[in-house]
């Protein structure tokens, strides 16, 4: 197609200098030069989502009902990835997660942030959550389900971190924020403590392992 496009162009201003040739091509081809850059544009966008955005995420973490903070988020990123030697753009945090939930009501929250949550909640697309522990009681009513800790961290001498760990009907299933190496990114509320939790579908569990390691021992 382009090749057609250029050999009739050059028989037709091949009597023309090069001022009368410009001015032709712009009166008569723009459309064509439009639409050929749009598709360069289009094989452009396709190759890098190929070759580079194709990449999976090794490890994914919400943030809810915490302030959106995005360099935060990064920063968490960046440590974490660093700590267990990856790009840092294989691990994603997320704080854009304002819910209203029981009886707790919020201000500007956007009702897609719960739908967002959930649903990637249910597409395994997260693999940890950072939430207050009212939510964490809202999950566990809608059936929502968690790794304990335990199952995580059974090289890692919980019994010296006890005060770290959160307990639900006496089952390890958390980790208090406010008593790990993370706490000073975070606002604590002594009425409803901000906990870390793993979820149950989670397809990344060395890098939810590694995650519960690298907050305790950081």
């Amino acid at each position: 197609m382009f090749k057609k496009w250029i050999e009739d162009i050059r028989v037709k201003t091949k009597a023309m200098d090069r001022a009368q040739k410009t001015e032709y091509i712009m009166a008569y081809y723009w459309y064509h030069i439009l639409i050929a850059f749009v598709l360069l544009v289009i094989a452009g966008i396709v190759i890098y989502h190929i070759v580079w955005g194709s990449r999976e995420k090794l490890f994914s973490l919400a943030i809810v009902n915490q302030q959106i903070d995005y360099e935060r988020d990064e920063k968490l990123s960046v440590q974490f990835a660093e700590s267990i030697g990856v790009n840092s753009k294989e691990v994603f945090t997320d704080s854009d997660y304002l819910l209203s939930y029981g009886d707790v009501e919020l201000d500007g929250v956007k009702e897609s942030s719960f739908e967002k949550f959930f649903l990637g909640w249910q597409a395994g697309a997260l693999d940890a959550v950072i939430m207050p522990e009212s939510f964490f009681k809202y999950c566990i009513e809608k059936d929502g389900e968690f790794t304990g800790i335990e199952e995580l961290c059974q090289d890692m001498g919980l019994e010296s971190k006890e005060d770290a760990i959160y307990k639900y009907n006496g089952q390890s299933i958390g980790i208090y924020v406010e008593k790990t190496g993370i706490a000073g990114n975070f606002i604590f509320e002594s009425t409803d403590p901000v906990i870390l939790v793993f979820l149950k579908n989670s397809k990344h569990l060395k890098q939810c392992r590694e995650f519960a390691r690298f907050v305790l021992q950081g």
